[in-house]
């Protein structure tokens, strides 16, 4: 396969991931209003997601078996999206789609400023620029949301926590030993944790393991399969195609999937100024990727 062939497959398993994660939040508010909880819905996506994710692993004969001191590590950052996926999961309730992706993509920043404190990454000001950049959208997205929608307190908070741990998360991705295993296979540990957890927070709760009705049964399917197995495997092939940061700058596509998915399945509506605070997000967070592609080339 020639250069242009696997950048063109590169862009193409992204955009496929583009279109699986950007509509994952329209289809898990069409879920809560078939009356599925969200615990049920996370342990029904996370489990059936990862069963996929398992025997895709089994299939290809991929290598799993690690030592016990990385499997702990790759389990605690696991932990890490325990409170991302549950954070993100709740703040559908309370916020538009488009309006939640904006805000999880700010864990790009978060995950710049931890690398500086670290110190994997220098201070800079193009860097400061950037961020002060991604804050400025931030104010446009939570002031000017647009006419008619109430954007709840609670779930702006729940949003950047989930985009803070989200960060916490992709920094343990970062980690040597971990980026040089399969990704399918990061991904079926660092999942374990969540599934747990989800598990338990539907016996605390009461809430029903499995979906109770066939139109219940269906988005979990869709979420399972489409929005977890598909996105995180075409994301993983992507990857090995074009690099991690220009899949990244393609996937910055995936909050304007959501804010189409939100207008056609939800009737979501978002004001231009919202849009341009989206914009300043999504441009500084391109440009940080830029920079990086610069300075670590595929």
């Amino acid at each position: 396969m020639n250069s242009l062939d696997a950048k063109l497959k590169g862009f193409l398993y992204v955009i496929i991931t583009c279109l699986t994660y950007g509509i994952m939040p329209a289809l898990t508010q069409l879920s809560y209003k078939a009356g599925l909880s969200v615990n049920t819905m996370l342990f029904g996506r996370l489990t059936f997601g990862a069963a996929f994710i398992w025997l895709t692993i089994l299939i290809r004969k991929l290598h799993f078996k690690v030592d016990k001191k990385h499997l702990g590590f790759m389990l605690f950052t696991g932990c890490a999206s325990v409170v991302q996926m549950i954070t993100m999961s709740e703040s559908y309730r309370f916020l538009p789609g488009a309006v939640v992706s904006l805000l999880m993509f700010l864990y790009v920043s978060v995950v710049v400023v931890i690398e500086i404190l670290i110190g994997r990454e220098k201070f800079d000001k193009r860097r400061t620029f950037c961020l002060l950049c991604t804050f400025v959208g931030l104010v446009l997205v939570i002031w000017t949301p647009g006419a008619g929608v109430q954007l709840n307190g609670i779930g702006i908070v729940l949003a950047l926590t989930a985009a803070f741990f989200y960060g916490l998360y992709a920094v343990g991705l970062g980690e040597k030993r971990t980026r040089a295993l399969d990704s399918e296979v990061v991904i079926g540990y660092m999942l374990i944790p969540p599934i747990f957890f989800s598990f338990l927070r539907c016996i605390v709760s009461g809430d029903p393991i499995l979906p109770q009705t066939s139109l219940q049964g269906m988005y979990v399917f869709l979420l399972a399969f489409f929005c977890l197995f598909v996105a995180a495997v075409s994301f993983c092939k992507g990857v090995k195609h074009i690099g991690a940061s220009r899949a990244a700058i393609i996937n910055t596509f995936e909050p304007v999937v959501a804010y189409f998915a939100g207008i056609l399945l939800m009737d979501d509506k978002i004001s231009s100024s919202a849009i341009l605070g989206g914009i300043l997000i999504l441009g500084a967070i391109i440009f940080l990727n830029l920079e990086k592609s610069r300075e670590n080339p595929v």
